[in-house]
């Protein structure tokens, strides 16, 4: 009886189950984790979005990509070091304001000869969406924010440094060099053997690029650096601006022609001298001598109020009253105030955007109407003007700023082998 009774019951059951098995069977998977890093996760979708990505960039630059288990790899490999900066930017409570964000995806727009509109319309005819570009953007801003914070903020150049650098150089100091690179990386305190096998890895690359294959497919296929996806280009850099390890290298390249593979505590690398040009030039600028007055805004004097003060100040000055003294009474400048308004001689960039874009618009002894900073209302009087060679002041500038970005540079790729050495990183793949 019991037999009787259960079987029927089975067969329904059975039944009852078939299109809900169908169903669980027809259902794929939306997403899924890809990679563990530390508390956070990478998805699936975003790996592929990014992959996706990477192909059409390589492709645009006329690079074949690497097959898709080394490309897949390759994007993962740069994710997880991102999300582990991202990470560290948000225990660091760094933030990125709007209004900078906002600037600099303008820039980017006219740096490709659009408006933001005719920018977002290109992405879109991509696939792309404007948010999604306005995403990337913050998060490289983050890290780099970051970087600044671990990395920058512990270098400094000094003045003998300077002098060294600039007696060394001689007349070769002006040469740029446009440079590919592939990078064979090793962990911390390698063993003998993870050496080894790095060692035969770039050698085994050094031959086949002996043989004729194309850098920049290889450097997409098997390279460990932060470029690997452009080809390993480098861009263009001063002599100033090179590594460490490819200073005393890549000036005795002939153009098109790759080194020997350099060890650093970083790993093995190969660098290409793509291409070369140098030569001197003259450093011009204009100077103006001004003096201004500035009314701010405060808590008892609203933004009319202070453009109101700021017009009468004004008409008082066409009328013919002194400036030093009108500014010793009025302006809210301290510093120039007792000075009776004198800023001295001011190079481009040293004042605010809006006060120096009316400070060159301005006739010698004109008068200028309010022009509204962020610091409040200020009426500007140039008094002359001049141009400045500044040739030896600006190779000093520039060559300190080009120190300061080769240890930047040495320091951020052990840097960046460090954070992912410490973070807990498991790949699903």
């Amino acid at each position: 009886m019991r037999s009787r009774i259960l079987a029927p019951l089975g067969l329904a059951l059975a039944l009852a189950l078939a299109p809900v098995v169908a169903l669980a069977q027809a259902i794929q998977p939306l997403d899924r984790i890809v990679a563990v890093v530390n508390q956070g996760a990478i998805m699936a979708s975003e790996l592929e979005e990014r992959v996706e990505q990477a192909r059409s960039q390589l492709t645009g630059r006329g690079i074949s990509p690497p097959s898709e288990q080394a490309l897949r790899s390759q994007v993962l490999d740069r994710m997880i070091l991102e999300e582990i900066q991202l990470q560290m930017a948000e225990e660091a409570n760094l933030s990125v304001d709007d209004t900078e964000l906002n600037r600099t995806v303008r820039g980017i727009a006219e740096s490709n000869g659009m408006t933001l509109e005719q920018f977002a319309d290109a992405l879109e005819a991509d696939g792309l969406t404007l948010a999604g570009v306005r995403e990337e953007v913050r998060r490289e801003m983050l890290m780099r924010q970051l970087q600044q914070r671990r990395v920058a903020s512990r270098v400094n150049i000094s003045d003998r440094e300077v002098d060294r650098y600039l007696e060394r150089q001689g007349a070769n100091r002006d040469a740029r060099y446009r440079l590919a690179h592939i990078l064979v990386a090793l962990p911390q305190s390698p063993s003998s053997s993870e050496v080894s096998e790095a060692q035969n890895k770039i050698q085994r690359l050094a031959s086949e690029l002996a043989a004729g294959a194309d850098f920049a497919e290889l450097a997409a296929a098997e390279s460990d650096g932060g470029q690997a996806l452009n080809g390993g280009d480098l861009g263009w850099r001063r002599d100033g601006e090179l590594p460490s390890l490819f200073a005393d290298v890549v000036p005795h390249l002939e153009v098109g022609e790759v080194s020997e593979p350099l060890r650093s505590t970083s790993g093995f690398h190969l660098v290409k001298l793509v291409d070369r040009e140098g030569g001197a030039q003259q450093a011009v600028v204009r100077e103006h001598r001004a003096r201004h007055i500035l009314i701010e805004t405060t808590p008892n004097r609203d933004e009319q109020r202070a453009e109101a003060l700021a017009n009468q100040i004004r008409q008082r000055l066409v009328n013919g009253e002194n400036f030093a003294a009108l500014a010793q009474q009025f302006s809210d400048d301290s510093g120039s105030a007792l000075n009776g308004g004198e800023l001295g001689w001011l190079r481009p960039g040293q004042t605010v955007p809006a006060f120096e874009e009316a400070m060159n618009a301005l006739e010698v002894g004109e008068i200028s109407q309010p022009v509204r900073s962020r610091f409040g209302y200020h009426i500007i009087v140039v008094d002359e003007r001049r141009q400045q060679d500044v040739t030896r002041e600006a190779q000093r500038r520039q060559v300190r700023e080009t120190l300061f970005q080769r240890k930047v540079n040495d320091e951020l790729e052990a840097w960046l082998q460090e954070i992912r050495a410490d973070a807990f990183i498991e790949k699903r793949l």
